[in-house]
């Protein structure tokens, strides 16, 4: 029914509002959503991990205001990023196929990644994620417009790219006319949408999509967007957010938010991570 969800035969939790249920003998649990009308608005849909846990999405608010409470209490936006950069090349690394690809003695067969990047906090995240895949033997060519101002952190994080063999352009007309093993897409801001009109935005989504290579998209902003690259993967942080089709299949990393921080904000929280710290959603 409308407004249900249910699961069958794993380990299942739910949490809405401090409401927490769980089962771990196979059954079938039923939630009706119109019995809990006070919900502020923060579950959206629900998604399942491998082994059947129940993970919502949360409202961009909420997830703003989780971000927020949890740099009051130590996790800076530097620490942050440093996460996120790890937690994506991770994911990347093994997307271009693990050791089977990058190893020492196999390095005339280095793969190639086009890292698209706009001038906010987002872009920071990719550019901390192309240093640590330069790190590990990925050409990296990242792709970041000119501004006269840029943000400290994108400053700060081009300044530790400069320090690899990784390359860096300004022009669109700089990016390979040949198909990339990888393009991650960090081009998309949540508050300012508006960069969707600026001519080096639509330059580069049109290259990505002439390029043809798969794409991962980074903290895409909830929704779809009308000059959107379509991603076959994208990776949330912390929870995920409400994505529209073109996300692709969701991933979900852990960037080392407590989980106290979590109720801070009114989200009983139990991890999904176990032993990992980037792990695949499904749509439930």
């Amino acid at each position: 029914d409308v407004g249900q969800t249910w699961a069958s035969g794993w380990h299942v939790q739910v949490e809405l509002k401090g409401l927490f249920l769980c089962c771990m003998t196979p059954t079938l649990i039923i939630i009706d959503f119109e019995c809990f009308p006070s919900c502020d608005g923060w579950f959206s849909f629900a998604c399942l991990i491998d082994s059947g846990l129940v993970v919502p999405s949360i409202s961009y608010d909420l997830h703003k205001r989780l971000l927020a409470s949890a740099e009051r209490h130590g996790l800076s936006l530097e620490r942050r990023l440093e996460m996120t950069g790890v937690c994506a090349g991770q994911m990347t690394l093994t997307l271009l196929g693990g050791p089977n690809r990058l190893n020492p003695k196999n390095v005339h067969q280095r793969p190639t990644v086009a890292l698209l990047c706009g001038p906010h906090v987002k872009g920071a995240q990719g550019i901390s994620c192309g240093r640590h895949l330069a790190n590990h033997e990925v050409q990296i060519i990242l792709f970041l417009p000119n501004f006269v101002k840029m943000l400290e952190c994108i400053t700060t994080e081009l300044q530790l790219f400069s320090k690899t063999d990784g390359k860096q352009v300004a022009s669109v007309k700089d990016l390979p006319d040949t198909p990339v093993d990888l393009v991650i897409n960090c081009l998309d801001c949540h508050e300012n949408p508006y960069l969707r009109e600026q001519p080096w935005y639509r330059a580069a989504v049109e290259w990505a999509n002439q390029n043809r290579a798969p794409v991962l998209s980074i903290d895409p902003p909830v929704g779809d967007l009308e000059h959107v690259i379509d991603a076959k993967w994208s990776l949330a942080l912390g929870l995920p957010l409400p994505l529209g089709e073109s996300a692709g299949r969701l991933y979900l990393c852990d960037i080392g938010i407590p989980k106290k921080v979590f109720q801070e904000v009114g989200i009983s929280y139990h991890s999904p991570f176990g032993c990992k710290f980037v792990i695949p959603l499904h749509s439930a």
